[in-house]
């Protein structure tokens, strides 16, 4: 079942973007920045880890939309009414066997290095 997870969006975006699930009929997860040090996969199933202590600091400045269980069809529609509104989401991950295994917080900072890369070879 197709679930996308929100990180780090304020109150309008929340609103836009639950707009935008459900007229997809996309469920839409918001995660609470306290569990941005939580495994992806934890807070996918549901299940938090114990071993991850609650998140304190400074919440980097962008947001993120994780894809989990979306076909080709379905993410190309999702993108398309994202491009559609008037919401910016910052990045944009799927989830994978690799970046499941991190916390929110890495695959932000991985998803900043590889806009960075981009960005540096003149492809954005």
């Amino acid at each position: 079942m197709e679930k996308l997870f929100a990180f780090h969006f304020n109150d309008d975006e929340q609103r836009k973007l639950r707009q935008i699930a459900a007229t997809l009929k996309i469920r839409c997860v918001f995660i609470e920045e306290s569990q941005f040090l939580q495994p992806i996969e934890n807070l996918i199933s549901g299940q938090p880890s114990p071993l991850a202590p609650p998140f304190t600091g400074e919440v980097p400045p962008e947001n993120l939309l994780l894809l989990c269980d979306f076909t080709d069809k379905r993410m190309d529609k999702l993108l398309l009414a994202l491009r559609k509104s008037t919401l910016t989401v910052d990045y944009k991950a799927v989830l994978t066997p690799t970046n499941q295994k991190w916390n929110v917080l890495r695959l932000m900072l991985e998803m900043r290095a590889e806009k960075a890369a981009y960005e540096k070879r003149g492809l954005l």
